[in-house]
């Protein structure tokens, strides 16, 4: 009886771990998948063997490490006493039993916790990070690490601490047996709980897997064993914040990509290289040499003459049209030079400084600009669309035609000076920019043929602009420029003479 006994025993074992090894691989793929979806999170009190020093520290730092990713939904433990209720048993092992997270599972609604433990050993101390499945109660992964006791002077926030603690989360994390899943499937169109702060990129390929089946151990609360079936490849198109999207690249026999699907593994496909003469390529067919403008637009010219000791002198203002051409060369990433070429018409009419009162007469009023300057950009200016600022150092030579009067104190006129130049361009949407510009004249010379007011005591010579700038293809751009020349210089006799020019000048700017 005893012998029979004893055959029996052995095989009573076998059967018993041939069932639990077939109950645990009997399920379907799918529903493992949506069992172990792995979204939800808390973490329990640690429990520290010592005077529980690094509790409330280890929720904090659990806390700024988790607000940084956005694969898991955090769920706040709090109350957990209500749950664990008045018990003789120590709190270090109920948080050990499989039914007390169970029941932490069903109340916070959470599918993984963090349980930690904390052991001082001699001079250090020793941290075990558990990342559990608490409606089994599965280790799923572990992490242990020692830290040195940096004595009372440093404090735990001036130590290493806080960094062995992140370590130790990333590494907690890394043993998972996946890295996201699948959320959704449209059609080609899949999206997964991954984004930027899981460093996916566009063109990224993740290798989507089902969960077969599963070997638990009995005693241990641990997976010995995941077992994994390929489904297919999925290319990632858009990335957001937490989530990103992708298409369907391929798929194994008889298999699709569905939701809850897991992601294995990430991979970047290597760049297609191109022919070199090919240029379909933006970073090849891009802009390299700078920009020409043609600029047709409408304004108006003031003139005013004043004379000593509060005696009249005429003023007068008109409407002109204004034409420019401009255009910039990139010597490099930094270094620009700048040409501009403009006139304008207009018939002036003065009118007596004192009275306003018009004198009846009309005359053809011209000008015309060139300016040169060499600039730095402060930025160096990869594409078009960087933004940048710059420094101009350059010369200006304006000149004004008027038929000479000595009635209405009318001739010609020129100013030139070497000026230094400021301005700047700001992307402010997609294919909209702003532009701002300052030429200030710093060492001017003028003169006047009629009327002969003597020597030139002073000049001033002033240029601004603002133009607001609309991408309407790769090279070709339209602008509406906003431009205000303003020359002035008094005489040593006491006369003054002051030229403005404001025009509003649509163009079209063409980039090669």
């Amino acid at each position: 009886m005893v012998t029979t006994i004893k055959k029996i025993v052995p095989i009573l074992v076998l059967s018993a771990c041939a069932i639990y090894l077939s109950a645990a691989s009997s399920h379907a793929s799918p529903e493992y998948d949506r069992v172990y979806q792995l979204e939800s999170l808390g973490w329990l009190q640690a429990h520290d063997n010592v005077d529980g020093i690094f509790g409330e520290y280890l929720n904090e730092q659990y806390e700024k490490y988790f607000k940084r990713q956005s694969r898991f939904v955090i769920k706040r433990l709090t109350h957990l006493s209500d749950v664990l209720g008045k018990s003789s048993v120590s709190y270090a092992e109920l948080i050990q039993k499989p039914e007390v997270l169970r029941k932490i599972a069903q109340k916070y609604k959470v599918e993984c916790l963090i349980r930690t433990k904390v052991y001082k050993e001699a001079d250090t101390y020793r941290f075990v990070m558990e990342f559990v499945f608490a409606p089994r109660g599965d280790v799923l992964s572990t992490f242990e690490f020692r830290y040195v006791d940096p004595g009372k002077d440093r404090g735990l926030e001036g130590s290493d601490l806080p960094e062995a603690v992140r370590r130790g989360l990333d590494e907690l994390i890394s043993k998972l047996p996946f890295l996201g899943q699948v959320t959704g499937v449209q059609n080609d169109v899949v999206t997964v709980n991954l984004g930027r702060n899981q460093n996916i990129k566009p063109r990224d390929l993740l290798s989507i897997y089902t969960l077969q089946n599963l070997k638990r151990h009995p005693v241990l609360n641990t997976i010995e064993e995941w077992r994994w079936q390929p489904v297919g490849t999925v290319q990632i198109d858009q990335v957001e914040e937490s989530i990103a999207f992708g298409h369907v690249k391929e798929t194994e026999p008889n298999q699709n990509v569905i939701a809850f699907n897991k992601v294995r593994e990430i991979s970047t496909p290597p760049e297609e290289h191109k022919p070199a003469t090919a240029k379909t390529d933006q970073e090849d067919d891009r802009p390299r040499l700078g920009w020409i403008a043609a600029n047709l637009g409408a304004g108006s010219y003031s003139r005013e003459v004043g004379l000593p000791n509060g005696a009249s002198g005429r003023t007068g203002s008109s409407l002109m049209p204004h034409f420019e051409i401009e255009g910039q060369l990139w010597l490099n990433s930094r270094w620009l030079a700048q040409l501009g070429l403009s006139g304008m018409f207009s018939k002036y009419s003065p009118n007596d400084l004192l009275t306003g009162t018009n004198q009846g007469t009309k005359y053809d009023a011209s000008a015309n600009q060139i300016r040169l300057a060499v600039g730095y950009s402060l930025f160096p200016a990869k594409t078009i669309f960087d933004s940048i600022g710059w420094v101009h150092m350059g010369y200006r030579a304006t000149s004004y035609s008027l038929p000479a009067s000595s009635t209405d104190y009318t001739g010609a006129s020129s100013f030139g000076s070497l000026f230094l130049g400021v301005g700047g361009e700001i992307p402010i949407q997609e294919r909209f920019t702003a532009q701002l510009g300052l030429d200030l004249g710093l060492i001017r010379s003028a003169s006047q043929t009629s009327p002969n007011f003597g020597d030139v005591a002073s000049s001033t010579d002033l240029m601004f602009e603002a133009a607001g700038v609309y991408r309407l293809q790769e090279r070709i751009f339209v602008r509406l420029l906003f431009k205000m020349n303003s020359q002035s210089m008094d005489f040593v006799g006491g006369e003054t003479v002051s030229q403005k020019m404001f025009s509003v000048n649509p163009s079209v700017m063409y980039y090669f």
